[in-house]
């Protein structure tokens, strides 16, 4: 299973001497992995805040009906309980991922991860509807596994094999594992290229 070019595993990771085209890819695949694991957090702690202020509880019910409809569709065995909870749930569900979001800020700062700009561009990003029509809905699923799994690699925590066995897509329906087409592959990557060019840009005002 092999994913990207000997030429560019050669240059994921952060190296001396590197030429400025390659030094420039390896931060920009970074970058990329950053924002998007931050972003990630950011689009919860909102949602989070927006059901929060919501009216709308819903009730034992349409929990249940929930419940069955989700059973049939995917895997992952869910309960009644599960779709049922209060307004300070989600208060607190909203504060706690506004404190991991802070917390990757700062943990991720540095002179092309600049928080103050990565808070304008999460904000951006989050009340457009026209653009990031694949980053947004995908990077708390799939991209945010991708993402770590590049962190790690580049960091040396992980090897090639390993790094691979992340790039794959989970079947909802039966569980089943196959490894990232061509197709998906380049969508990730050009939402990758989206987000950080969108980042760029903000920087650059």
């Amino acid at each position: 299973m092999s994913y990207f070019s000997e030429k560019t595993l050669n240059h994921l990771r952060l190296q001396q001497g590197l030429s400025a085209p390659h030094r420039q890819r390896s931060l920009d695949i970074t970058l990329a992995c950053k924002l998007t694991l931050t972003y990630g957090k950011y689009h919860l702690m909102m949602d989070y805040r927006r059901l929060a202020m919501s009216k709308h509880q819903m009730t034992y019910q349409e929990a249940e009906r929930q419940t069955e409809m989700m059973n049939q569709i995917t895997i992952v065995h869910h309960s009644a309980a599960d779709f049922l909870d209060t307004p300070d749930d989600r208060v607190n569900e909203s504060i706690d991922t506004y404190k991991e979001y802070k917390r990757l800020l700062e943990e991720y700062s540095d002179e092309v991860f600049v928080p103050s700009v990565v808070e304008e561009f999460c904000k951006r990003v989050y009340e457009d509807d026209e653009h990031f029509i694949f980053f947004k809905p995908f990077c708390n699923l799939y991209f945010s596994v991708y993402a770590d799994a590049l962190l790690w690699y580049q960091q040396g925590k992980i090897g090639y094999e390993e790094f691979c066995m992340q790039f794959q897509e989970l079947s909802w329906m039966d569980g089943s594992r196959t490894p990232l087409d061509g197709k998906r592959l380049k969508m990730y990557i050009m939402s990758m290229r989206e987000v950080v060019d969108f980042y760029k840009q903000q920087m650059n005002k």
